[in-house]
Order: structure tokens, then C-alpha cells, then sequence
């Protein structure tokens, strides 16, 4: 069984609709799923009565923000009820503060070039199926920028970051997870804790798991090398945490395709997540 437990659609940030998504699983032999749009479940319905379809097991998804000793580290939670309003609103609060990210970049560059304003922007609408995300196109459309790195380039510019916004800590999302029925999975840790020093990086992960009530870690990852993996199979084993794994697929927008990874069902621990969360 080839399994895929994080990918976008363009309900968030990625190309693809859920649809389409089940049809690129079916075509590389994926069968375990999980649709994880940031800050949202808005797809995950639609994409199970496709899975269903397609005979493709689908659990419940969303990649959320948090803000963790000033860096932005993202939790996976899986297995939840999706009709717990209170985690669906508690999710849309989360997704406002990630439009706040882009909206304070908005008001830096207000000074500096007339053609942007924050009501411009406001007013501004683009094609979700692009991948990405509002501001990119924005700074296109207004002839800043010539395509999507160089949209990128006035991030960088102004030193901003997803830091700027004040995120909830991973233990409030990790609770809340909870309160609907789900597991809390830490996401790619070697894409956001620095890997150069590989002493620093157990530290900082050990650091992060013990401080929070996480069950488990996004072990295999496109980026994660050797080295990384080899350290975060180690922490689960050592405190008996899930094992997931995930290509981050968004499409066209982004490089991995769903089910690039091919990992054993195995080398996972999924624990009861599975047998009680498949819809």
C-alpha cells in the first residue's frame, strides 16, 4: 500500500481540485490519503465521496499554523470530527491570521510603490486553480513583478515572515485537535528547524515534542534527508509516536507529486488512526 498524508488543493494553496487529486493517487498507485489545505477542512467532504469512487482510503486532514520560540512550525491534524464546528471555526480564526501575512506585506510596500494599497488589494480576486497564494498574483497583475519568484523576491525585500503574525502555540492546536476527535503529527521538522548542525536539530525536535502533547512525527518528507529521518524515526520509537509521511503535492505550483515517496505501510505507525478514522 503506497500512502500520501499531505496534500493541497486549490482550496488552499495548491492547483489541483479534490477530484483531480483522487485521479493522480489512482494513477500512482496510491492508496491512503489525507487532503491537508492549511488552516481548513473546506475539501475534505468532496474529496472523500471522490475516494470513495475511486475505492481510495481518504482520512480527515488539515495543516495548521502555529508559532512555537518565534519560528512557524506547522501541525498536521488527522482523524477529526468535521463536524465539530467548534475546530472548523477555531481553523478559520488561524486562516485570518495567514491573510494577515500577506496584508502586513501589502502595508510595508505601501510606502514605496503607488501602485499598491491594502484597499487595492482587499478588492483584488485571482484564480484559485493558479496554486499559491493572493499576493503572489497581486504583485503581477500590478507589474512589480514578471512571475512568481520575483513575487517572492519582495518578501525577502522587507524581511518578512510568517513570524509577523501571532499564531497560536503548538499545544493550543494540538489540544484543539484533540477536542475534535484527531491526532496532532508535527510536519516536516528538517524543513524548519535548521539541519546544519544534525546536534541542534535533535535538540530543537526533542525540545519541541516534549514540550507538547504531539502523537507523532512527519518522519518521511521530500526534503528530509537521510540523516533527518533516521532522527525523527528515533524520537518516535523512543517515545512510541506515530510514524507519517507526506510529499506536500500542490500540484503544478510545486514539484512532489502525490505518492512520490514510496514508503512501505510498514515503516509507518499509524496506530488506531486508520481503523477508526477512515471515512
Amino acid at each position: 500500500m503506497r500512502i500520501d498524508l499531505h496534500i493541497h488543493s486549490y482550496y488552499s494553496d495548491g492547483t489541483l481540485t479534490p477530484q483531480e487529486i483522487i485521479q493522480n493517487a489512482k494513477n500512482n498507485d496510491v492508496e491512503l490519503i489525507a487532503l491537508t489545505d492549511h488552516n481548513q477542512c473546506t475539501g475534505n467532504k468532496e474529496i472523500i465521496e471522490f475516494a470513495k469512487e475511486a475505492n481510495i482510503q481518504c482520512i480527515t486532514g488539515a495543516e495548521v499554523d502555529t508559532l512555537e520560540d518565534g519560528e512557524n512550525f506547522h501541525v498536521l491534524a488527522y482523524g477529526y470530527d468535521l463536524e465539530n464546528t467548534e475546530f472548523k471555526n477555531y481553523l478559520e480564526t488561524i486562516k485570518r491570521k495567514l491573510d494577515e501575512v500577506s496584508e502586513k506585506l501589502i502595508m510595508k510596500m505601501e510606502k514605496d510603490y503607488p501602485e499598491v494599497s491594502l484597499d487595492d488589494f482587499n478588492q483584488y480576486t485571482y484564480d484559485p486553480k493558479l496554486g499559491g497564494w493572493k499576493a503572489l498574483y497581486y504583485f503581477i497583475d500590478r507589474k512589480l513583478a514578471n512571475d512568481i519568484g520575483e513575487s517572492f523576491g519582495y518578501y525577502f525585500k522587507y524581511d518578512h515572515t510568517y513570524e509577523c503574525v501571532d499564531f497560536p502555540p503548538i499545544q493550543e492546536v494540538c489540544q484543539m485537535i484533540h477536542f475534535a476527535k484527531g491526532k496532532a503529527v508535527l510536519a516536516h521538522p528538517g524543513k524548519v528547524i535548521d539541519t546544519k548542525a544534525m546536534e541542534y536539530f535533535k535538540f530543537k525536535l526533542r525540545k519541541i515534542i516534549e514540550s507538547n502533547d504531539l502523537d507523532g512525527i512527519e518522519c518521511y518528507y521530500p526534503s528530509h534527508t537521510e540523516e533527518v529521518v533516521k532522527v525523527c524515526l528515533e524520537l518516535c520509537k523512543e517515545k512510541d509516536l506515530m510514524i507519517t509521511c507526506g510529499c506536500d503535492c500542490h500540484g503544478t505550483f510545486e514539484k512532489t507529486t502525490i505518492g512520490q515517496l514510496d514508503i512501505a505501510k510498514e515503516e509507518l505507525v499509524l496506530k488506531d488512526l486508520v481503523v477508526h478514522n477512515i471515512i
